[in-house]
């Protein structure tokens, strides 16, 4: 995984180190998922086994359009959705975005959680491990169809990814007192 640039550009060379650190044993954590999971891909099948893994590992993220119709499919208002179940997070700490909270988040949804804190381990918060499925699956976000295990082409295209349908003004339009100031001042970078 390669870092933005404008991300490593604003660091010391000590938060890069940490920054670099956590993300090669997040990636490590996510290959060793893998022996854990009925992954499709492992199987050459062509749908979805609902293992879980990409819920765990690689969890979809709403674009600021998909984030309405899963309040309403929840019938709950777009407030309660974002408290209950969303976190803010950043690829850059430029341009920010709200994505759903892992399980491991619960108590803290709603917060605006420091960069290390995308390395959270466990499932999305939607994710159902008894019924082994998506509990907004009919809402759930265009990301969450087009990521396949077994067939990645579509999921390596970034242009698809819902964090990039976000635009340096949307955090505001759901979070009117975001301050982008905690993420910059945040010093809580190690696990």
């Amino acid at each position: 995984m390669q870092e933005p640039r404008s991300f490593i550009h604003g660091l010391s060379s000590s938060d890069v180190s940490n920054y670099r650190a956590l993300t090669a044993e997040y990636e490590k954590y996510c290959r060793e998922q893998i022996a854990k999971h009925f992954m499709a891909s492992k199987f050459n099948f062509k749908k979805c086994q609902c293992c879980g893994y990409c819920c765990m590992c690689y969890p979809c993220m709403p674009r600021p359009d998909e984030i309405p119709p899963v309040a309403k499919y929840l019938a709950i208002s777009l407030k309660e959705l974002i408290d209950r179940y969303m976190v803010a997070d950043t690829a850059d700490c430029q341009t920010f975005f709200l994505r759903w909270a892992k399980e491991g988040q619960e108590d803290i949804t709603g917060a605006r959680i420091p960069p290390r804190r995308t390395y959270d381990r466990g499932y999305c918060i939607f994710f159902d491990k008894e019924k082994k499925g998506c509990r907004i699956h009919p809402a759930r976000p265009d990301e969450a169809k087009i990521i396949k295990c077994w067939d990645d082409r579509q999921s390596r295209d970034k242009k698809l990814w819902g964090m990039s349908a976000w635009t340096q003004d949307d955090i505001y339009r759901f979070l009117p007192d975001f301050s982008k100031e905690y993420f910059r001042n945040s010093k809580d970078i190690d696990i």
